[in-house]
């Protein structure tokens, strides 16, 4: 961040941290340590030592090991396949009479409706912007060969006549089921990688640090369902070694070969979805996961009559209706 300001570009506003301890920080190399703790996850775990290691973590997390699909603890090599830990079946049934489910389990940090001033309220009173949140039309940084687009405008379609933005944040602590799914019947048609920082996204440091999410290295999911504009946002935080989306085999998250100093924060990379590329997901279809506890967020349009089942600080479950 300080390099891209140093080399002559005016800082955007929305791209800052404010605040003296909060821009101290935001300077410590939290990338290079979650790239160190994603490898001490792929450490291979004696065989003798795992019932006692990985029980040890489940009691200090809160982890419900009778869900899992493993039928023991020995059977994960090392911490980063536990925490990405299949679930039984039946573990997580789907509501069929809901148009839109929960993606994942954890907590809701906040939901509500976005109104015409475009921006997304977060804890405590803060918000940031939906335009930075999606990536805006001069933040496009063409890195990949074979990317198709990479100044295309987050634009939004007009709302239509009846219908509001609606938004939902949940957040996966480290003892949760790691792996997030489609919360509805939707098509992709666009996804944007955004290559920042590995800021926590504990509930405590977002109600301190006011553009996180838009700091935050996140991958951008954005499509049309039954009632129109759809995005769906997986967002990394400090010690998650990965942001795994299962369809696209060519995105790497944090990465070292993509140094920050050639793609400055909110900046891009992106790909899109045609033809035989078309992805087409259905309620409850598994997208990816994180190697470790972060944050979902759902931007989506709706009709204004749309109402939340949960309010928040709620404990949401995968698979269950997440409003009417």
């Amino acid at each position: 961040m300080e390099d891209y300001e140093a080399s002559g570009h005016k800082p955007d506003p929305d791209l800052v941290v404010e605040g003296s301890w909060q821009r101290v920080y935001a300077s410590l190399p939290l990338r290079e340590v979650s790239r160190a703790w994603g490898w001490m996850n792929s450490l291979t775990v004696p065989i003798s030592l795992r019932e006692s290691f990985y029980g040890a973590y489940s009691r200090a997390f809160n982890c419900n090991l009778d869900e899992m699909e493993a039928s023991s603890l020995t059977e994960f090599e090392n911490l980063g396949t536990f925490f990405y830990r299949t679930l039984k079946p039946d573990a997580r049934p789907v509501d069929a009479s809901a148009d839109l489910v929960c993606p994942s389990d954890g907590r809701i940090l906040c939901l509500g409706r976005i109104e015409s001033d475009r921006k997304v309220p977060s804890v405590k009173g803060l918000t940031y912007s939906l335009d930075a949140l999606l990536g805006k039309s001069t933040q496009g940084v063409n890195l990949l060969a074979d990317s198709d687009s990479f100044n295309s405008d987050a634009h939004l379609s007009p709302v239509k006549k009846g219908n509001a933005l609606h938004f939902a944040v949940i957040y996966l602590a480290p003892g949760d089921y790691h792996r997030y799914h489609s919360p509805a019947d939707w098509t992709v048609d666009t996804r944007r990688h955004f290559a920042g920082e590995m800021l926590s996204v504990s509930p405590w440091i977002v109600g301190k640090i006011r553009n996180l999410f838009i700091l935050n290295e996140r991958v951008s999911l954005t499509g049309k369902w039954k009632h129109g504009f759809f995005a769906y946002l997986p967002v990394a935080a400090t010690n998650v070694g990965s942001i795994i989306i299962n369809f696209d085999n060519q995105f790497i998250s944090n990465t070292p070969s993509v140094p920050s100093v050639l793609q400055p924060i909110g900046t891009f990379t992106e790909r899109h979805f045609k033809g035989k590329e078309a992805v087409t997901l259905k309620k409850g279809d598994e997208i990816g996961g994180f190697k470790l506890g972060s944050t979902i967020v759902l931007i989506f349009e709706a009709p204004e009559s749309f109402t939340f089942a949960y309010k928040e600080g709620d404990v949401v479950r995968m698979g269950r209706r997440l409003g009417y």
